[in-house]
Parts: structure tokens; C-alpha cells; sequence
């Protein structure tokens, strides 16, 4: 589904990713690690259109898509979150939410004085509550975001990305600053959501959720890739436990 091939990206005289391919099949859980620098953030902010890659190309359902505007990401079904939260304070948990669909609404002020935009804001509204369901925030949406618990905005923000149905959701550090249970409850999350046929890429520090998660893992190092395969796999590469894991995960 997604394919990076070769991709570089440089600000000013440092290279923070170097070369980098990385392919994520349909269906699967894939997620990106490596010591902090490595330069995971910048390949997702190449990926969704937020950096520019001097070298390489990203493919996403085979179609090459470097050129596209950042803000047309979304229309392809590509959707992502942020490692700090991008929400609005003064804002419901149900407006914040809603702002995932935002790009959904085709019309102008005829359409919505014809009656079309009441018909878009009560299928938004349902899509809405059944995000809500899933990270079990549906008792929080009439509540303002600014006074919330962190673990709770941090589903707010995941609700938000499910909302806007994405093929592929691309979760940057989606379990830190949560607690043990809070992270369970994540685990829990992802895994029903890949059996509902979504397609996930995460960049993760929680070594444990990532063993436990993924189908695939890709390892980074200085904006390069060294490793990739199963978790059993990158657990017991010699390169990733020096640079990275500090100790054997498969044993």
C-alpha cells in the first residue's frame, strides 16, 4: 500500500533521512523505531507532504504522489497524527473530532441553505459517535478539550484520525505520556482496528507494544535504515540491540 523508495531529505547542509525504503503492505501493522534523531518523524512529514524530499519517491497504492499538496493527502485516504497534540482547547471533544471531516464537506452556502449541509452534519455526527465508541470517549463529547486528562486527549486525537476513514493511519508516538493501562487499552485498539482491514504505520519508543503489535517493524539510525523483518526478526539483529534495544527482546 504505501512504498518508499530511495528517499532523502536534507535542511541545509544535514541530511536527517538519508536513502530510505520502507514498504508497508495492505492490512498489516508496520511500525517504524529507533533511538530519537533517527529521523522517523521527518520520513512521516515526507511521506504526508509536510517536508520535501530532495531524492526518492513515495508511492502510495501505486501511485506516485511527491508531487501532491499536503492539505490533498487526506483525499487519498491518508491520514496521520501528531507526536504533540494538534487540538482546540476551547473546543467540545465533538467538535474536535469533527474537524476530521471537514474535507468531506463539498458544499458552499446554497447547499447548505438547500438542506445538504444538515444531511453531511448528522452522517458527521454518527461518525463522529462511533470513533467516540471505539477509544470509549462517547460520555466526553459535550466536554471542552482544555480541561480533559492527557490519556483523554490522546484518544480525542486518535478519534479524530478514524473519523476522517483513512486507509492508512499513521500514528506518530500514539502511547506516550500514557499509563500502563492507557497503553492496554491501545493495544487493544489498534489490533480491532487492523482486523477491520486498516492499514497502520506507527512510530513507537513503547519497545513492549511494538513486540506485541506489529506484523512488521523497520528500524532507523541517523536517518538511515538498518534493519527491517518481524518482530522476532529485528529482536535478535545484532545492529539493532547495539544501537537501540540494549537487549535481546526474542529471548
Amino acid at each position: 500500500m504505501l512504498e518508499c523508495r530511495g528517499v532523502t531529505v536534507r535542511f541545509g547542509g544535514l541530511t536527517a533521512v538519508k536513502e530510505m525504503s520502507l514498504s508497508v503492505e495492505r492490512g498489516t501493522i508496520h511500525s517504524l523505531i529507533g533511538p530519537n534523531g533517527a529521523g522517523k518523524t521527518t520520513l512521516f512529514n515526507a511521506i504526508t507532504r509536510l517536508v520535501e524530499a530532495q531524492e526518492g519517491e513515495v508511492l502510495f497504492d501505486g501511485e506516485a504522489i511527491q508531487a501532491e499538496r499536503p492539505q490533498d493527502i487526506i483525499y487519498r485516504g491518508m491520514v496521520r497524527t501528531f507526536q504533540n497534540l494538534q487540538l482546540s482547547p476551547l473546543q467540545t471533544v465533538q467538535d474536535n473530532i469533527m474537524a476530521g471531516l471537514v474535507h468531506r464537506w463539498r458544499g458552499g452556502a446554497w447547499q447548505a441553505l438547500a438542506g445538504t449541509h444538515r444531511s453531511f452534519m448528522e452522517e458527521a455526527k454518527e461518525k463522529v459517535r462511533a470513533a467516540a465508541e471505539l477509544f470509549h470517549i462517547q460520555n466526553r463529547l459535550g466536554s471542552l478539550v482544555g480541561g480533559l486528562p492527557y490519556g483523554i486527549l490522546k484518544k480525542v486525537e486518535l478519534a479524530r484520525a478514524l473519523a476522517a476513514d483513512p486507509k492508512l493511519l499513521l500514528l506518530d508516538e500514539p502511547a506516550a505520556g500514557l499509563n500502563n493501562d492507557e497503553t492496554a487499552e491501545l493495544d487493544e485498539t489498534l489490533a480491532l482496528l487492523k482486523r477491520r482491514g486498516l492499514t497502520i504505520v506507527l512510530v513507537e519508543h513503547d519497545m513492549s507494544l511494538v513486540m506485541r503489535i506489529s506484523d512488521a517493524i523497520t528500524v532507523m539510525n541517523f536517518g538511515e535504515r538498518i534493519a527491517g523483518g518481524s518482530p522476532l526478526e529485528v529482536a535478535k539483529d545484532p545492529e539493532v540491540i547495539r544501537v537501540y534495544l540494549g537487549g535481546d527482546y526474542g529471548a
